[in-house]
């Protein structure tokens, strides 16, 4: 009776995926806003981004907590299916694409927009090779894949989670300002650059892998 439960959870992480888009979407479209508008107005616009960011960070946290307890939970019940095989490497790549997507969005930066388009690229891939017939039981999450799936999703949530802390765009501005907040989001950066040359690497790997079977 418990066997629904890790595809339900694969399920969810999907639709966490979309949550996370539409929260960074709106706060861009309430940091637009703000640019122009001026005093309750201003503030208002100011806290509604904040909320939707903190709705975005929200999202990824709870998707990526599914990607865990879906793992358990199938391993726990004994309730691995071959939907659940399939779905769960999609779901993933919906949830760290989409939260590049919204990190490209808010940050505007080419050491952003770089490493997103590598991974999204890759994923994309990955995706459609999985289709292909030959590589039918060769390509399987490898330990080094699930690696830089975790590096993806610390570097992501640190990323977003300045703009869900600071009250509006003037403030996570001021804040960036600082030398350790500077320090802190050049680690986070190179964080991200670290996750896209795994994509690269283990996609590699896994054609390498086709090709010799």
């Amino acid at each position: 009776m418990m066997a629904w439960i890790p595809n339900a959870l694969t399920i969810s992480r999907c639709v966490f995926a979309v949550l996370v888009l539409f929260g960074t979407l709106n706060a861009a479209a309430s940091a637009e806003a703000f640019k122009t508008a001026a005093g309750d107005e201003a503030l208002r616009l100011a806290t509604m981004e904040q909320l939707w960011h903190q709705f975005a960070l929200l999202a990824f946290l709870s998707g990526a907590l599914t990607d865990f307890l879906d793992g358990w939970a199938a391993r726990q019940f004994k309730a691995e299916s071959r939907f659940g095989v399939w779905l769960d490497p999609i779901a993933d790549k919906l949830l760290v694409s989409f939260a590049l997507l919204g990190l490209a969005l808010t940050l505007r930066s080419w050491l952003i927009y770089l490493p997103a388009a590598l991974i999204i690229a890759r994923d994309v891939f990955m995706t459609w090779l999985r289709t292909r017939p030959e590589a039918a039981g060769v390509v399987a999450p490898s330990n080094l894949a699930k690696l830089k799936t975790g590096v993806e999703m610390a570097a992501i949530a640190g990323l977003m989670l300045p703009f869900a802390l600071a009250p509006g765009a003037a403030e996570a501005a001021e804040a960036a300002s600082s030398l350790a907040a500077l320090a802190v989001a050049a680690g986070l950066v190179l964080l991200l650059w670290a996750a896209a040359a795994l994509s690269l690497y283990t996609a590699s790997q896994y054609v390498k892998v086709i090709r010799a079977s």
